[in-house]
C-alpha cells in the first residue's frame, strides 16, 4: 500500500463510525455521571459495551487479516501473566493482604464480571479492528490508542480526588501512567498477533482481583510500579522472540545484553525503593542534622531485627517513627527502664535533647550513609502537597 500523507488521513480511515460512536459515548458519559453515577456504571456503561461487543463480531467477518498464533508467543504471554500473579500476592505476604472490596457471592461476581470483563472485551475487539483496517496510517493507530485510553479512565474518581492533590498524584501514578502503559503494549500486541494476545494478558491480570476474597494491601508506589513494569516485560520479551535467527543475535548480543541489565536495574531500584531489602532509603526534610546530613539529603539505614536493636549504642543515628513521621536523630543517652530500654536522641543541629524518648517498637533502623542531594525532588513534591 502507498504511503498515505497526513491530510488523506481521514479519506483513507476505515471503521471511523466506530470510534466517532465510542468518541461520542465518551463525551455523553461526563453528563451521566454526573446525572447518575450508579444508575451509568451498573447498567449505561455494561449495556454500550456489550453493543459494541456484539457490533464488533459481526463487523469480524469483513476483517481478512489472519494471524498464525505463534504458541511459543502464547506460552510466554500466559507465563508472564501469572508471574505477575505470584509477584503481586508474593508482596502481599511481606506487606500484608486486606479484605477484597468486591463481593464474591454467585450474582455479585457475575455483576462484576460482566461490568469489569465485557468493556475490556470490547475494546479489545475494537481495537483489532480499528488498528488492523488501518495499520498502514500511524496518526490513526496513535488516536485510537488514545480514545481507547480515555474511555477506561475513572473520571468520577477525578473528580472526586481533584481537591486532594496528593490522593490524586497517587491515583495518578498507580492507575492512570500504568493505564498507558497498558493500552500501549495492547496496541502492538494486536498489530503483531491479534486481539487474543492482549485479551489473554488484561483478563488473566483483572480476574483474580474479581474472584479472590483477599488482595494484597500495597500502596501506591509498589501497585503502579509493578503495573508498568508488567507490560514492559511482555515487550522486551515479544521484542527479543522476534529476531531469532543466529546472525540476528549475535548482531543483537550488545543490545539485548543492554536491555536486559537496565530492566535488573529497574527491578532492583524498584525493590530498594518499596523497602524489600534489608537497606532502604528516606528523604531528610529538615536540617536538623547539619552538618552531618541536610534537607534534600537521602540517607541509606539498615533495618534491625529484635535482637539486633537491643545493640543500639550512644552516638549511633537511628531512624524511628512518631505521628506516622520518620525521624532520623542521633542516641544522646541510652536509659534503662525496668526490663526495657529507651533512648533519648538529639539533632545535631538542635540545642536541646528530642521531648520524647524512644521506645524500641518505634526504630525502623540505624543509619549507614547519605547522598547529597538526591532527595530535593521528593520535598519538592512533599512541599507541594502539603503546603497551605
Amino acid at each position: 500500500m502507498d504511503e498515505i500523507k497526513k491530510g488523506d488521513s481521514m479519506r483513507y480511515f476505515k471503521n471511523k463510525e466506530l470510534l466517532i460512536i465510542i468518541t461520542l459515548y465518551l463525551f455523553s458519559s461526563f453528563f451521566l455521571l454526573k446525572y447518575d453515577e450508579i444508575f451509568y456504571t451498573n447498567i449505561i456503561n455494561p449495556i454500550f459495551w456489550i453493543g459494541i461487543l456484539i457490533y464488533s463480531i459481526y463487523d469480524m467477518k469483513n476483517t481478512h487479516i489472519r494471524f498464525k498464533v505463534n504458541k511459543k508467543y502464547f506460552i510466554y504471554m500466559i507465563i508472564i501473566a501469572f508471574i505477575h500473579i505470584f509477584i503481586y500476592f508474593y508482596l502481599g505476604f511481606i506487606l500484608g493482604f486486606s479484605n477484597n472490596p468486591y463481593s464474591n457471592d454467585i450474582l455479585p461476581l457475575l455483576k462484576n464480571i460482566i461490568i469489569q470483563i465485557f468493556p475490556i472485551i470490547s475494546i479489545e475487539m475494537v481495537r483489532y479492528i480499528v488498528v488492523n483496517r488501518n495499520r498502514d496510517n500511524k496518526l490513526i493507530i496513535i488516536s485510537t490508542t488514545i480514545l481507547l485510553i480515555l474511555v477506561q479512565i475513572k473520571y468520577n474518581t477525578l473528580i472526586d480526588l481533584y481537591l486532594n492533590r496528593e490522593e490524586l498524584f497517587k491515583y495518578v501514578c498507580s492507575e492512570f501512567i500504568p493505564m498507558i502503559f497498558y493500552n500501549i503494549l495492547c496496541t502492538y500486541l494486536t498489530l503483531k498477533n491479534g486481539y487474543l494476545f492482549s485479551l489473554i494478558y488484561r483478563i488473566l491480570n483483572i480476574l483474580p482481583i474479581l474472584i479472590l476474597p483477599i488482595l494484597p494491601d500495597l500502596d501506591w508506589f509498589t501497585t503502579g510500579s509493578l503495573k508498568i513494569i508488567s507490560p514492559l516485560v511482555v515487550y522486551f520479551i515479544f521484542k527479543f522472540s522476534e529476531k531469532e535467527d543466529i546472525r540476528e543475535r549475535k548482531q543483537n548480543a550488545y543490545t539485548k545484553l543492554s536491555y536486559l541489565l537496565t530492566f535488573a536495574f529497574c527491578i532492583t531500584l524498584i525493590c530498594f525503593m518499596t523497602g524489600m531489602f534489608k537497606y532502604e532509603p528516606i528523604s531528610i526534610l529538615s536540617n536538623s542534622m547539619k552538618p552531618t546530613y541536610s534537607r534534600g539529603d537521602v540517607i541509606i539505614f539498615e533495618k534491625l531485627n529484635n535482637n539486633e536493636l537491643v545493640n543500639i549504642k550512644k552516638g549511633q543515628i537511628i531512624i524511628y517513627t512518631i505521628g506516622g513521621k520518620n525521624i532520623a536523630h542521633r542516641v544522646v543517652n541510652v536509659i534503662k527502664q525496668n526490663n526495657s530500654v529507651a533512648y533519648q536522641t538529639k539533632g545535631d543541629n538542635n540545642n536541646v535533647p528530642d521531648m520524647n524518648l524512644v521506645q524500641t517498637e518505634q526504630i525502623q533502623g540505624v543509619y549507614v550513609f547519605q547522598i547529597k542531594y538526591l532527595g530535593f525532588p521528593s520535598i519538592w513534591l512533599y512541599d507541594y502537597f502539603n503546603r497551605k
